[in-house]
């Protein structure tokens, strides 16, 4: 079976590479933006016919010619992933790129064969630690330093700049063989807010708070930010001390994740969860969720990045995977006798009392044990109907 995967490497360029890494991201973004206004005066354009005006660019901005032009190439194929996605209704309408967003730009990789030999224009050496890139040549890494090689064919790479660090992306096909599948263990798992995630089987993963931790330095930088002259180098500075501690906060969930994704995965065979819509519960006005507290403490809790790392792992370790309805009241149904209790739609209200079969338990568990219970019948459901 063939399968991508990614490896991230920090990247440690050279002075003269970063001036190019940097000049790489303004041509993309430049080509971006005139590729979003062409499209937005004529809607029938399609890529291929925006990548064609490439060479017109080139006789208006001649710096263009100093980077890769493949990666010019992938910021056109980029803003039409935009449409689609918008098309879809999975994302926003386009914007136009600014200076101060997020530098990135993609690159292919480009093989041809010549007398025999093969040739790459991407390809990484673990042994010696760098990496080559078109324009680039190579360039330091460092990470995965368990690793002696990367089996695969490389597809593409990403470079991206977070404040001062630079980080690449190389997106790898390999051939993996996967384990059988098993239905030994099953577990429900529910996800809220107290705590991040609770489990059928009884288990209980807190909620850390990150945001907490970091909140009151970002105000500080933000607040110091707005007396700085925009543009200046104090201002740039700042900025860069503000993106480090966004940085620092989003690594700090992102292993929060992964340790309870690992923990779940480990020792169950078929996960089931509940299905989350984020947007809509921070958006949607006669919901709760409204309030200002709540909406903070569900964008810090990461629901959407802990199921689709869960489903992620599932597919890698071959378990079942199942999703819930969104609209079934896993926390209101008594898990022992089935009666409905309408009044547990009060978060506030943390255990489940069964005015039926006096069963008196912890809410989460409750949910879990009946998003178990759900999520049985829509797997052998699925199964069976195969």
């Amino acid at each position: 079976m063939l399968r991508n995967r990614a490896y991230k490497f920090r990247l440690y360029p050279t002075k003269e590479q970063s001036i190019l890494i940097n000049k790489t991201f303004g041509c993309t973004r430049l080509i971006y933006n005139m590729s979003l206004a062409k499209k937005k005066n004529n809607s029938e354009l399609s890529c291929y016919d925006l990548i064609k005006e490439i060479p017109k660019f080139y006789l208006k901005y001649p710096f263009l010619k100093e980077v890769d032009s493949c990666t010019l190439r992938c910021a056109i194929f980029n803003l039409d992933n935009a449409y689609k996605r918008y098309y879809k209704r999975l994302g926003e309408y386009p914007n136009f790129k600014k200076k101060e967003s997020k530098d990135s730009y993609r690159t292919n990789n480009i093989t041809s064969t010549y007398k025999g030999k093969k040739y790459e224009s991407i390809k990484i050496d673990l042994e010696n630690k760098v990496i080559t890139l078109p324009k680039l040549k190579e360039v330091k890494i460092r990470g995965y330093r368990n690793l002696n090689k990367i089996n695969g064919r490389i597809i593409n790479a990403t470079v991206e700049r977070i404040g001062y660090r630079y980080y690449v992306s190389v997106v790898v096909e390999e051939a993996v063989t996967l384990p059988d599948k098993k239905e030994d263990k099953i577990v429900g798992i529910d996800i809220g807010v107290k705590d991040l995630v609770v489990t059928s089987d009884g288990n209980t993963y807190g909620n850390p708070r990150y945001n907490e931790k970091y909140e009151k330095r970002i105000k500080k930088l933000q607040k110091d930010l707005t007396r700085k002259v925009k543009g200046s180098k104090n201002y740039i500075k700042n900025k860069i001390k503000i993106q480090e501690v966004y940085r620092k906060l989003a690594n700090a969930r992102k292993k929060m994740t992964e340790e309870i994704v690992n923990k779940i995965t480990k020792y169950n065979d078929i996960i089931i969860t509940e299905k989350l819509r984020v947007k809509e519960m921070l958006i949607k006005k006669e919901k709760i969720s409204q309030t200002k507290t709540l909406r903070k403490n569900i964008t810090n809790a990461t629901f959407g990045q802990i199921i689709r790392k869960l489903e992620e792992k599932c597919k890698m370790l071959n378990k079942s995977f199942v999703q819930v309805d969104e609209y079934y009241a896993s926390s209101q149904i008594c898990s022992r006798c089935n009666s409905k209790n309408k009044e547990m739609k009060d978060i506030k209200i943390r255990k489940y009392k069964c005015s039926e079969c006096k069963l008196e338990i912890d809410r989460d568990v409750n949910a879990s044990i009946n998003i178990e219970y759900e999520g049985l019948i829509k797997y052998f459901k699925n199964k069976y109907a195969n």
